[in-house]
């Protein structure tokens, strides 16, 4: 009963848009290299490359439409289905992991510190805050920032996001 609810809140809320016509298209942001990269660290890529990687994209999402997985195997079977039929383009598309290698290893040196200290959750917490912060200095920047955002309480999400994205910018 609720999706048929929502569909037809989504039908009747979708009616003043076709009848104004098409909107414009919105005007995109200007692009920001990552946290803590130069924007020399960013391949520059071709349209070629884009649409042989957009073409890839979409017959994969075809190939996997009809099955029906849950998001977490749809992810990883896009990701294999898009590194056979575009084995010399994920490096320059997308994360490549190498970030995220390198914070488990951060996290897994500070676990390893602190296996041995029986401490309650919250000391806990702010122990392995502070080990991950020697290790990695720009860390202290997103930890301040999530911490402001759990003040503001805005739980994980879109508003949540766009908030951590503008404080670690500034």
């Amino acid at each position: 009963m609720r999706r048929f609810a929502f569909a037809l809140a989504a039908c009747v809320m979708s009616i003043p848009a076709f009848a104004q016509g098409p909107a414009p298209a919105p005007s995109a942001p200007p692009a920001q290299p990552p946290v803590g990269a130069q924007p020399s660290d960013r391949p520059q890529v071709s349209p070629e490359q884009r649409a042989r990687f957009r073409a890839a994209r979409e017959a994969c999402a075809a190939e996997l439409k009809p099955r029906d997985l849950p998001r977490g195997e749809r992810r990883i079977a896009m990701r294999n289905c898009m590194q056979a039929k575009v084995p010399d383009l994920p490096q320059r598309f997308g994360r490549t992991g190498s970030r995220r290698a390198e914070m488990r290893q951060v996290r897994d040196a500070c676990r390893a510190e602190l296996q041995g200290k029986r401490l309650p959750r919250d000391e806990r917490r702010q122990a392995m805050q502070t080990c991950m912060v020697a290790k990695k200095p720009e860390l202290a920047k997103v930890f301040s920032c999530r911490d402001e955002a759990v003040k503001k309480n805005l739980s994980p999400g879109p508003e949540r996001r766009e908030f951590m994205r503008s404080c670690i910018r500034t």
